[in-house]
């Protein structure tokens, strides 16, 4: 179903099969071993597996409830600290779970952070605006949780950021891209002090974001950027 060279070891591949085996490589091919995932698969269109600078630590977004009619079908995520020989339950009902230790941003390398549905109940398939995206993030290996933002759009890391897109009122359109008003980070008094434990948290400029619908007025959301002490920002 996919393959996925590993981020950060050259040396490893992985081969994702449509059931619960997987196959991997730790020495560029020379050998081939099989393994078990906790669950199929997600067929969300999520990444199955998230990578972390420790080469063995796994993160692996599948499914479940979701043969029959799928009453109760979701995605869920595990992680695995032993390249995927055992795996521990994450969250339920999840988008998308990722490390937050990247290669240039130096943050708890036990940290995890997940997009994670507030109803945790239906076919995740058929939800809607109703059912806000919450970013959470997991200290000590998602043990020690703490919920973020309330709505995200979602997160993506680049070099030493972690960028969050939230959701600051209910949006009734598709948002367009590419973005039309100018977008520059800036400084934003106590921004860390949202959220004391987890990151340095420094508010970016608003980003508006037209729509499609001449009857609503342009909707907006905030940008969170990650900053290190040492950082120029």
């Amino acid at each position: 179903m996919a393959f996925y060279h590993h981020k950060y070891t050259a040396d490893r591949a992985y081969a994702i099969t449509s059931s619960k085996k997987f196959i991997y490589t730790t020495n560029t091919g020379r050998s081939w071993h099989v393994a078990e995932a906790p669950t199929l698969p997600n067929t969300f269109g999520q990444a199955v597996l998230r990578f972390h600078p420790e080469s063995d630590y796994l993160i692996w977004t599948g499914e479940d409830g979701c043969s029959g009619r799928g009453e109760n079908c979701h995605a869920e995520a595990h992680y695995s600290r032993d390249n995927g020989r055992t795996w521990k339950l994450l969250d339920t009902y999840i988008r998308n779970c990722a490390w937050a230790r990247d290669a240039a941003l130096f943050t708890d390398p036990s940290e995890i952070i997940c997009e994670s549905y507030r109803d945790k109940t239906g076919n995740q398939k058929l939800f809607q605006m109703g059912n806000p995206l919450e970013l959470i993030g997991g200290a000590d290996y998602y043990r020690r949780k703490k919920k973020l933002f309330d709505h995200v759009v979602g997160f993506a890391k680049f070099s030493e950021f972690l960028i969050v897109a939230e959701v600051r009122r209910t949006l009734a359109t598709v948002l367009r891209f590419p973005f039309t008003e100018r977008s520059y980070l800036v400084p934003t008094t106590g921004a860390s002090a949202r959220y004391p434990g987890f990151f340095g948290w420094n508010e970016l400029r608003d980003w508006f974001v037209p729509t499609n619908d001449a009857t609503c007025s342009t909707r907006r959301f905030t940008l969170i950027g990650v900053w290190e002490p040492k950082s120029d920002i």
